[in-house]
């Protein structure tokens, strides 16, 4: 009986099913990586593994980077991190809450966060999406 084989979701930089995650080291930083397994193939009278990766983040938050927008509150995550969006959501949140908007740019806020409140409301509804590789 052979290996059975599961993808762990779709990969957030090319789409392809995701076989298996990876954790790399590069000196004092851990990054995951998404490997995308290809099949076999004959090259040169071998037999070769084909195996594509996608490189998708920092093992932990983007310090350098979450540095650069402090006055917002951003800590910027890797793809895999689940909880990155609600963690975003709630520093935007906070941020307006603090910041002096003008009426026009309040109003295009407004619009969107309106147009996202139907689109989870409709996810919800169908329970679809994270399954679609939407979540």
């Amino acid at each position: 009986m052979g290996r059975r084989r599961s993808s762990k979701g779709a990969c957030p930089r090319c789409g392809r099913p995701i076989s298996w995650l990876e954790r790399v080291r590069r000196g004092d930083r851990e990054y995951i990586v998404a490997a995308h397994y290809l099949g076999y193939a004959r090259e040169g009278g071998r037999v070769k593994k084909r195996v594509v990766k996608c490189y998708l983040g920092p093992a932990s938050c983007y310090e350098y980077v979450s540095r650069t927008h402090a006055r917002e509150g951003l800590v910027f995550r890797g793809l895999v991190d689940e909880d990155r969006v609600i963690s975003y959501l709630d520093a935007i949140i906070a941020y307006l809450g603090r910041e002096a908007l003008t009426p026009a740019l309040a109003a295009k806020l407004a619009e969107r966060f309106e147009r996202l409140a139907g689109e989870l409301r409709r996810y919800a509804e169908e329970g679809g999406g994270a399954e679609e590789g939407h979540g």
